[in-house]
């Protein structure tokens, strides 16, 4: 028997996280039937709309729909997209807008039906409760907005994709292509999911969006935040201390670091190791300097403690880093 997917249509959302979602589905299907023709195909889709009409994609695309959300049958999983809002005031806003299916879709959780999220649909996912408590992912520059607003869900921001109880969440950008092999896998089996990887020229192994992440885009818009982002960058050679950062923007240590929890969940001293790291991303892309010259540039000595921190965050040793984003590529 197929399994019925249902993928959301909402107005400004993400075309691509739906007309994405289906083209691998039916992949999936093209795949499945080579491995055995007389089978009948692992998926049926339908797309629906909150009231059954069209939606507006944030892109200005028109998505045509198969119905609403009342009358169709249910499906087996359902596809929540990301919304085309990229600071968290605007995408709270587009949630408001949206808080009609948060019933819905708890009742949906409740009769056995699996949720899925991409990007920026997971805070829907959240605000339905449906996910506190179990693991989700979103996109990196919204996570302080995520973590603040829904402290009981167990954000994971490194991980591409996050699976708990019948809930699923994918990451950042093209993170719902990740996400559609995931579930292709666990209804159709591991063989097909590989299958269509290779035939859509898909990374199938991606189980971080560490690498990809950009710190600027996690940026605050506190200005002693940005003031005190500013000169550490200016200053990444040095050893730089608490008090010299705090010094420099006017405040107390203690506000300084107040102030970094709240708008960046990390204390100075972090901020400025991801800072450093970026700074490292950024010379092993596109510089031929020697491991040395970039901690020099960078204001680390110790080699192995940077490398240590560097994988950390990027799920990636520096090596790694750069034969897969460097210019020798």
């Amino acid at each position: 028997m197929a399994h019925r997917i249902t993928l959301l249509a909402l107005d400004g959302c993400f075309a691509s996280n739906v007309v994405g979602f289906i083209d691998l589905l039916d992949t999936a299907n093209t795949v499945s039937a080579r491995f055995d023709p007389p089978r009948q195909p692992p998926f049926t889709w339908q797309v629906l709309s909150p009231d059954g009409k069209p939606v507006r994609a944030s892109n200005g695309f028109r998505l045509a729909v198969d119905g609403g959300l009342a009358r169709r049958p249910r499906g087996k999983v359902i596809v929540i997209p990301a919304f085309g809002s990229p600071l968290p005031d605007q995408l709270l806003a587009a949630i408001k807008r949206q808080r009609r299916l948060l019933p819905w879709l708890r009742a949906q959780y409740a009769a056995g039906v699996t949720l899925t999220a991409t990007c920026s649909g997971s805070f829907l996912l959240a605000e339905s409760g449906v996910l506190d408590g179990k693991p989700a992912t979103t996109s990196w520059w919204l996570a302080p907005a995520f973590a603040r607003r829904y402290p009981n869900v167990q954000l994971d921001l490194a991980a591409m994709v996050t699976e708990g109880k019948r809930v699923l969440c994918s990451g950042a950008g093209m993170s719902h292509f990740d996400l559609a092999l995931r579930l292709i896998e666990r209804l159709a089996g591991r063989d097909v999911a590989r299958l269509c990887a290779r035939y859509t020229v898909l990374d199938d192994q991606r189980r971080s969006q560490a690498p990809f992440m950009i710190l600027d885009h996690a940026r605050t818009y506190d200005p002693i935040i940005m003031r005190a982002e500013r000169w550490m960058k200016a200053n990444l050679r040095r050893n730089l201390s608490v008090g010299e950062i705090a010094a420099q923007v006017s405040v107390s240590p203690r506000t300084l670091a107040r102030r970094f929890k709240e708008n960046t969940g990390d204390s100075p001293q972090a901020y400025l190791q991801k800072l450093r790291v970026e700074a490292g991303k950024a010379l092993l892309e596109n510089t031929r300097l020697r491991m040395s010259q970039v901690l020099e540039r960078i204001g680390y000595g110790d080699d192995s403690t940077f490398r240590r921190l560097f994988k950390r965050h990027t799920s990636l040793s520096p090596r790694d880093y750069r034969r897969r984003f460097g210019i020798e590529r």
